[in-house]
């Protein structure tokens, strides 16, 4: 055992979660000290890289309570924890103003196939593949988060890995972390752990996700090991939702080629084609959107065996509309379009049997021309563009596959974050198996659970979560400790 170091709090990861968490305790005038395994200032998060949209929802965060309160029950569909989803609701606006305070900046874009504008991180992402996270609005608002701690006294411990909590009479009293070759034990009154998703460990992502972790495009920093909700979980912490993810339908060379992730994505596309599998017929249904068809793709035995399949009509409206779109990006980074005049060309192509794609295709046309798609095996529900559906602006039309030449897309599932984690309530308190708090316990960001998921997967956006959560935490921090010095002067 190495040293011992002491703190009023810890908090684990030195994300968004967890920079403003530690922020708003050191206003609060707590000694405060940030746990990153990252080994310098310029460390990868999710937090760092993320696009820069920002909404709860898809829902502008400045909006009244119970506007986004209704539109997280309503893109989860109703699968979301009450408490967290009013909580985070009543807290996004005011977090929303002290993160811009902090140094955060923003514009306002309006995205393709979009009715209203969005709050997006300045200065933003260019709309081209590849990374481009350098410079841009995360990257820069993340660098002003840790300057403020800094100046205010916070102190950083990098290169430290987490790995276990220190427990006394049940309560937790610190971390034990490797830094340096080295065990280091941080006591504190209270810690706060906001290090990210399991994303980036295989061993989880089989464990919950995906049999086959090896064939999911790593969409994310790759930080993101779930050391956290590991920590929680030996201490009997509860851990909810951890079969689902926010991702996003790539190409299949996106597996070996950098430049196409994140983007192009191609969950609009699909949501506007047919998805098949080897046997050349339909699985899913196409409406559910990209994030849906992406987490069940990722379920599969195989995730590379299905195949997007469209038209000339589709590629030239939807293949274009999202924010980089897959028409013409696509193909000018390398992946593969397949194209032919004919849909047993097509087939021939793929390697699938060309008279169930012929049919299934003829099955859907005479469905779309009949106006009962709703009516196939599996159903047919209208496109979900962007993850949402609950207005007609946010849908895409369903129409046959009929102009030639046709195209398809062979699909990989893109793994950008982890949504289950370390079940909390509206407090951020984390939750034992019986669902009480454990004392000196806290949780926020992707390492939690229970807010997103559901049956459609519905997304609600990290970096809102993230940062109502550490604002949250700060808060509960500071009141308890606030009401339990009144008790000891009482």
């Amino acid at each position: 055992m190495g040293s011992s170091i002491d703190a009023d709090v810890v908090v684990v990861g030195a994300g968004l979660a967890g920079l403003t968490a530690a922020n708003r305790l050191l206003q609060q005038g707590r000694r405060v000290l940030v746990l990153e395994a990252g080994k310098d200032d310029r460390y990868l998060c999710n937090s760092r890289i993320a696009s820069g949209s920002f909404n709860l929802a898809h829902s502008d965060p400045t909006s009244d309570a119970d506007t986004l309160y209704d539109a997280i029950l309503g893109d989860t569909e109703g699968a979301a924890d009450t408490a967290q989803a009013r909580a985070i609701a009543e807290t996004v606006g005011e977090a929303f103003k002290w993160f811009r305070e902090e140094g955060a900046k923003f514009v306002k874009i309006t995205r393709p196939g979009k009715a209203a504008s969005n709050w997006s991180m300045a200065p933003p992402r260019p709309a081209k593949p590849g990374f481009g996270w350098e410079g841009r609005g995360p990257d820069q608002a993340l660098s002003a988060l840790e300057r403020n701690f800094l100046k205010r006294g916070g102190s950083f411990s990098f290169g430290t890995r987490a790995r276990a909590l220190v427990m006394d009479g049940g309560k937790v009293v610190g971390v034990k972390a490797e830094r340096g070759g080295e065990t280091v034990e941080f006591r504190a009154a209270a810690v706060v752990l906001a290090d990210g998703g399991f994303q980036g460990n295989p061993d989880l992502v089989r464990r919950f996700i995906s049999p086959k972790p090896e064939s999911l495009v790593s969409r994310n920093a790759k930080t993101g090991r779930g050391d956290a909700l590991a920590m929680a979980e030996k201490i009997g912490a509860k851990l909810v939702g951890m079969n689902r993810f926010y991702g996003h339908l790539l190409v299949q060379e996106a597996l070996t080629n950098n430049v196409l992730w994140p983007y192009p994505t191609i969950d609009t596309l699909a949501s506007s084609a047919i998805v098949v599998g080897r046997d050349g017929k339909r699985f899913i249904d196409e409406g559910s959107g990209g994030v849906a068809m992406t987490n069940v793709i990722a379920g599969f035995d195989d995730p590379l065996s299905a195949t997007a399949i469209f038209d000339q009509a589709i590629w030239e409206g939807p293949g274009k509309l999202e924010f980089t779109p897959p028409n013409p990006h696509l193909v000018d980074c390398g992946g593969t379009l397949t194209s032919a005049n004919t849909l047993a060309e097509l087939a021939a192509k793929l390697g699938l049997p060309a008279d169930a794609l012929v049919a299934t295709v003829e099955d859907y046309n005479r469905a779309v021309a009949a106006g009962t798609p709703d009516r196939l095996s599996p159903p047919r529900a209208p496109g979900r563009m962007f993850g949402v559906l609950r207005s007609s602006s946010t849908r895409t039309q369903i129409a046959p596959i009929a102009q030639a030449p046709f195209h398809a897309i062979k699909l990989a599932p893109g793994l950008t974050y982890t949504m289950g984690g370390i079940a909390i309530d509206g407090e951020a308190r984390a939750l034992d198996a019986a669902g009480r708090p454990i004392s000196g316990l806290y949780a926020a960001g992707a390492c939690t659970g229970g807010l997103e998921g559901g049956p459609m997967d519905g997304y609600v956006g990290g970096l809102c979560k993230a940062l109502s959560l550490g604002f949250i935490a700060a808060r509960t921090i500071s009141a308890q400790e606030a009401a339990q010095s009144h008790r000891n002067v009482g």
